[in-house]
């Protein structure tokens, strides 16, 4: 049998004046490639989705792309040759949605997105505070604390506050929510806490009722109305910690090269870091002039707000721009990083909290209000239970919402959930909150879009997308349609009236697909609270609205939205793990083997290119990569097993099982699992 540099280039010839618009060459070289991989399965990306067996490349360009027989002609004597034996090829993948700095796990006292019971936590963090040397006024700071797994109170300690008072009641303890939006710190933490004056008053019971009283639905509250230790979103700032801890900033530049090796040996060469402060841009700059940064980086630039506050209430847009202005243009012709996104907050997160009583609501964005569930959770057993709802329509609820202040006195309080179950406040209605005054979000928006930044929009509720979607909706009215790929970052809940709204916008849509994963522990922190269900075994309700709207992929693609993927690391995972989100989104497909609204799944070849040539598209530089085209980057991966072949066999299980063997950047190879 004749081995592949026996082919002779006669029929290299025949073979690459027989392609019909698969084949692609520039002129063959004289000394020919620096590389050749050959007899696989390449998958380009291109607009016809075409697959080819080999491709070449000669410094940093794809110069073919094609059959065995033509890429003949492109080997010379110095052409590294790689037989591919069948494997599959593909661009290198572009995480849209990725905080980098916080990818790599440092020498901090870290829980690791594990789920800890309060009484197991504990122990923990007591041996943090003696391991680090922590001294009674200095902040424990804890890393990657599950906010959705865990927690089980118990008898000992009933909150977060109490637990983490029993570590400690000298040192202020932070716990970092591993979503990127919720906290929790102990009586000490609290007590930082200082108002607009500048003046410290602690968050209690009683400042939230006076200088805190806008944070309310920010801040956990016991039955009693004290703080339970747990805040989300701009509550956490209220306390004494630095605010650049919330972006992951205090990354060490040693560790920086850490964060390359981890991106490659997951096969991404394209990243957008999802909140960017432009003080941040030192940190990849300087890994660049160490000749160690293997991956593109657009930067989606996020100010400290309270940085820009004015006498107005709301924020100085012509001074973030200006300062944005100043990073954009200072990496303006690097060749690796660029500063032409802007990251906007539109509301927070939708998990509640049933394991406590009253049961957290969520705070993300919604179009119809919360649902209050009311659950009886036992702390020996660990068994949670449903066993009904609050009617807000009631003459009970009804006289609780015109006399909330007189249950600020512990006996009415007490009185009234005595006689009813439940607290009069749960009769207040709430549908969630935004992270900014509707009327700033606009304008923000339109002066970014204005500005020519590429918007990448955090929304999670349904009220939030629409939000978002009516704000780019005026910017396009006001500045005129333009070519930049606005996104929306997750679109967790989507009112279907809105899927063609977005996709008659050209939105980009970034989903991070591997949390499509019906998983009962984090699907009771959500659906309860949005459909009022019968009983926790009523989760999967195919009418629920959480059901037919969460993460509506296919409905979206369908509309004309380009969907884009993001794993939004290290938010549930340090690990990007391209491969599980790759499999949730043909399968979405969980515990129990319970598929999450199957009309929603998305083919195979559309989630791939939602990793490559869509996610250029979304960081504007498909002109130079995203698909194995000649004349791009030679930015390609090989995988240990084809992807394509296991989903269109109906084996999409096993697809997050793959690993990367080879990652190709800029025509280096920069990781071999060989």
């Amino acid at each position: 049998m004749k081995t592949f540099k026996q082919l002779s280039l006669a029929a290299a010839v025949v073979s690459l004046l027989s392609a019909c618009g698969a084949e692609q060459s520039s002129t063959s070289p004289a000394t020919g490639a620096d590389s050749v991989y050959y007899n696989g399965k390449v998958y380009s990306a291109d607009a016809s989705q075409s697959m080819a067996q080999a491709i070449a490349v000669k410094g940093e360009e794809i110069v073919f792309v094609g059959s065995d027989e033509a890429v003949q002609s492109f080997i010379g004597n110095d052409t590294r040759v790689q037989d591919l034996d069948g494997k599959l090829l593909m661009p290198g993948l572009h995480d849209v949605h990725i905080h980098p700095l916080g990818i790599v796990k440092l020498d901090v006292c870290d829980l690791d997105s594990e789920a800890y019971s309060l009484d197991a936590m504990v122990p923990v963090l007591q041996a943090c505070i003696e391991r680090y040397d922590v001294k009674p006024g200095e902040w424990l700071m804890v890393e990657q604390w599950a906010f959705t797994q865990g927690n089980e109170p118990s008898a000992t300690y009933p909150t977060l506050r109490a637990a983490l008072d029993g570590v400690s009641k000298e040192v202020p303890i932070f716990l970092l929510g591993n979503d990127g939006h919720h906290a929790a710190v102990n009586s000490a933490g609290l007590a930082t806490a200082k108002n607009s004056e500048g003046v410290e008053v602690g968050i209690t019971a009683a400042t939230l009722k006076t200088d805190f009283s806008s944070y309310r639905e920010l801040i956990g509250r016991d039955g009693t109305g004290e703080p339970d230790g747990s805040l989300t979103e701009t509550a956490r700032l209220l306390v004494s910690i630095d605010p650049a801890r919330l972006l992951g900033s205090n990354i060490p530049q040693h560790a920086m090269p850490r964060i390359a090796t981890k991106l490659a040996e997951n096969g991404i060469t394209s990243v957008q870091d999802a909140a960017t402060e432009p003080a941040m841009l030192d940190l990849y700059d300087n890994l660049y002039k160490e000749g160690k940064q293997t991956f593109r980086l657009t930067a989606a630039l996020y100010p400290h707000f309270s940085d820009y506050a004015t006498d107005k209430g709301w924020f100085d847009i012509d001074a973030i721009l200006s300062d944005f202005s100043a990073a954009r243009q200072r990496f303006e012709k690097h060749p690796l990083i660029k500063a032409d996104a802007a990251k906007v907050f539109i509301d927070g997160v939708i998990e509640g909290n049933p394991l406590v009583n009253p049961a957290t609501l969520p705070n993300a964005a919604q179009l119809s209000n919360y649902h209050q569930p009311l659950f009886d959770y036992d702390p020996t057993s660990q068994d949670l239970t449903l066993t009904g709802y609050v009617d807000q329509d009631s003459d009970a609820c009804a006289t609780a919402r015109e006399q909330l202040d007189s249950y600020n006195d512990q006996q009415n309080l007490q009185a009234f959930v005595s006689e009813h179950g439940f607290s009069p406040f749960q009769c207040q209605f709430n549908n969630g909150v935004l992270e900014q005054p509707e009327a700033f979000l606009k304008a923000y928006i339109e002066a970014l879009d204005k500005n020519d930044y590429t918007i990448h929009a955090h929304a999670i509720g349904d009220r939030a997308v629409r939000t978002a979607i009516e704000a780019f909706e005026l910017a396009q009215k006001k500045n005129g349609e333009s070519n930049r790929p606005h996104n929306i970052g997750h679109a967790q809940i989507v009112n279907s009236e809105d899927f063609q709204r977005a996709g008659d916008l050209g939105l980009f849509v970034t989903m991070t697909y591997a949390w499509i994963n019906p998983e009962v522990a984090y699907d009771v922190t959500v659906t309860p609270f949005i459909d009022q269900i019968s009983h926790l075994d009523d989760l999967y309700n195919h009418d629920h609205y959480t059901y037919r709207n969460s993460y509506p992929a296919k409905s979206l693609q369908t509309a004309g939205v380009t969907l884009a993927a993001g794993s939004d690391a290290p938010v549930d995972t340090r690990e990007p793990r391209p491969f599980v989100n790759i499999e949730q989104a043909v399968t979405r497909k969980g515990e129990g083997d319970v598929v999450w609204n199957r009309d929603e799944q998305i083919d195979i070849l559309s989630i791939i290119d939602a990793y490559t040539i869509n996610g250029a598209k979304a960081l504007r530089h498909d002109q130079k990569v995203g698909s194995l085209e000649v004349g791009k980057k030679a930015d390609f991966i090989v995988l240990d097993q084809n992807i394509i072949d296991l989903a269109n066999s109906g084996q999409a299980d096993k697809i997050d099982e793959t690993r990367v063997l080879t990652t190709v950047f800029n025509g280096v190879v920069v990781h071999s699992a060989h």
